[in-house]
């Protein structure tokens, strides 16, 4: 991973998502050690929680403007 990203909560969900699209894409490659793929793995994993607290955040956000 070229980019290292330092804090989840600055990056935009749809990043996070480019973030998730390269994990992945690297995860399937041949080339990928268990070492790296457990690596990978942990990091997708941070990104999937930040991602669903920002969409949980964004949720409560509309349930206020709506009442």
């Amino acid at each position: 991973m070229a980019k290292k990203i330092e804090n989840l909560k600055d990056v935009s969900i749809e990043d996070s998502f480019k973030q998730l699209d390269k994990i992945i894409s690297e995860m399937d490659s041949d080339k990928c050690s268990i070492e790296k793929s457990i690596e990978l793995y942990e990091k997708g994993s941070k990104i999937l929680n930040a991602v669903d607290k920002k969409i949980d955040k964004i949720e409560k956000d509309l349930k206020i403007l709506g009442k």
